[in-house]
């Protein structure tokens, strides 16, 4: 038996992500190749995903059968991440099939020496796990991994794959339960969720979806979102999408972030505007503002990337909303005057770890000072941004972070810097929101109003 082209090309496409490629990018390329069946594409993307969703699961169980330490080849890692997410999660490849794929994989890839430590540790846990009665594959790891843990955080880290730094802090702030809950949900597939926006109905929406054989439900508290009930491939859901042109996909919370900013409309500009989404690509954002904002206001969309203000434009020109002027340039120095705008959205960049379960290559890539250096630059955005507002002009702030250093730590830093800022509370009263993941069941974010002083 010869090496799988599939699992070939998955695993470049592992190492292409821990080179630093995005995972997107390597779906992309996965997609564009040739494959056996639909099936079989799909299988190929889920053993990508899973095995770098699942590494620090996967690296817990290397320790438990391996005296060697970690190892440093990413080829001979990338072959044992593949070979476990298939032995452990899939009932469609005999064990048998994924250990000897393993050793072709390896001997494809230039690393034969490498085959009999690979071959002697999945044999290992081959063994364990049949000594275990044949059940559950994954009740056995999670003993192996408590068996591994020293502390409650290293148990944590491992079973829910992430970096044990980042548990320690979540685990501190939030406490145990909680931030296992974050954890869970940072490992849960997010539905697709679509945002049916202002000046249409829900209700109707869903109507037509279930005529044309796609099952969604509402969610309490979100009035424009229908969560699918299915998952549907990129082509699908593109088809899906041109027959309902006020609708995009974005999650429950995303919208609310907006929702709760503007305070669902009411405190938008009429016609002193411009409004400016300082960082706004891929677009969700500025068309749900657009679709709240009156027809005479201008809304002025920014990005720092051209290539990504593409798609902000392809979004826009689907939803037939109002007109929006698309603009390349960095919100530090943004070509815009100062002092005219009666708002400006700053969701900048920042750690994303509100949104984990969308990017689980992501979590790998963090470090504390990703945080700080998040931080200086948000700060800076949002100053930038206050520079564009005119006397009484609202700024927005927003982040898909759950780190005070991007989030609570930048607006008091911005307001000890800034006499001209003041705090804009909500009708209740408040004025910084944020929305947790394992309570509302949504992406997490954070989000501030602002004003600046008359």
């Amino acid at each position: 038996m010869s090496v799988d082209p599939g699992r070939l090309l998955v695993l470049r496409a592992l190492l292409a992500v821990e080179r630093g490629g995005s995972l997107a990018a390597a779906v992309r390329r996965l997609r564009r190749e040739p494959a056996p069946s639909a099936a079989a594409l799909c299988a190929r993307e889920e053993l990508l995903k899973g095995a770098l969703q699942w590494q620090g699961r996967y690296d817990c169980v290397i320790g438990a059968f391996s005296r060697r330490e970690p190892h440093r080849d990413p080829v001979v890692r990338g072959v044992l991440l593949l070979s476990l997410h298939q032995l452990l999660t899939s009932r469609a490849v005999p064990a048998y099939a994924a250990m000897h794929q393993a050793g072709e994989l390896l001997r494809a890839a230039g690393r034969p020496r490498a085959v009999g430590y690979v071959n002697a540790l999945l044999q290992a846990l081959r063994r364990h796990l049949e000594q275990r009665g044949g059940g559950e594959p994954l009740a056995v790891v999670r003993d192996l991994c408590r068996g591994q843990a020293k502390t409650p955080v290293d148990d944590l880290a491992a079973w829910w794959s992430h970096p044990r730094w980042l548990v320690a802090r979540w685990c501190e702030r939030y406490g145990d339960a909680a931030a296992a809950a974050l954890l869970a949900h940072a490992n849960t597939p997010p539905p697709i969720t679509l945002h049916v926006l202002p000046g249409h109905d829900a209700a109707t929406v869903q109507a037509e979806l279930a005529a044309a054989g796609v099952r969604s439900e509402r969610r309490d508290g979100y009035p424009r979102a229908l969560v699918l009930q299915d998952r549907y491939d990129r082509d699908r859901l593109r088809d899906l999408l041109a027959t309902q042109p006020g609708v995009l996909v974005q999650d429950a919370g995303a919208q609310a972030v907006i929702d709760w900013l503007t305070n669902g409309g009411g405190d938008l500009p009429d016609q002193q505007g411009p409004l400016i989404d300082l960082c706004a690509a891929p677009g969700g954002k500025s068309a749900h503002l657009r679709a709240l904002l009156p027809p005479a206001t201008a809304l002025v969309a920014m990005d720092l990337q051209p290539r990504r203000l593409g798609r902000v434009r392809e979004n826009l020109r689907r939803l037939r909303l109002g007109p929006v002027l698309v603009v390349a340039g960095d919100g530090l120095q943004a070509p815009l005057r100062p002092a005219a705008s009666a708002a400006v959205l700053v969701d900048g960049p920042c750690s994303g770890t509100g949104v984990g379960r969308h990017h689980p290559e992501g979590r790998w890539r963090l470090r504390p000072q990703t945080l700080i250096r998040n931080g200086r630059r948000l700060l800076q955005l949002a100053s930038a941004a206050a520079d564009l507002l005119r006397d009484g002009g609202r700024l927005y702030y927003a982040t898909c972070s759950l780190e005070p250093e991007e989030n609570e730590a930048v607006l008091a830093d911005l307001l000890a810097a800034r006499a001209d800022l003041v705090p804009d509370p909500d009708p209740q009263g408040g004025w910084q929101r944020a929305w947790l993941p394992w309570q509302t069941g949504t992406d997490g974010f954070f989000a501030a109003r602002l004003r600046r002083r008359t």
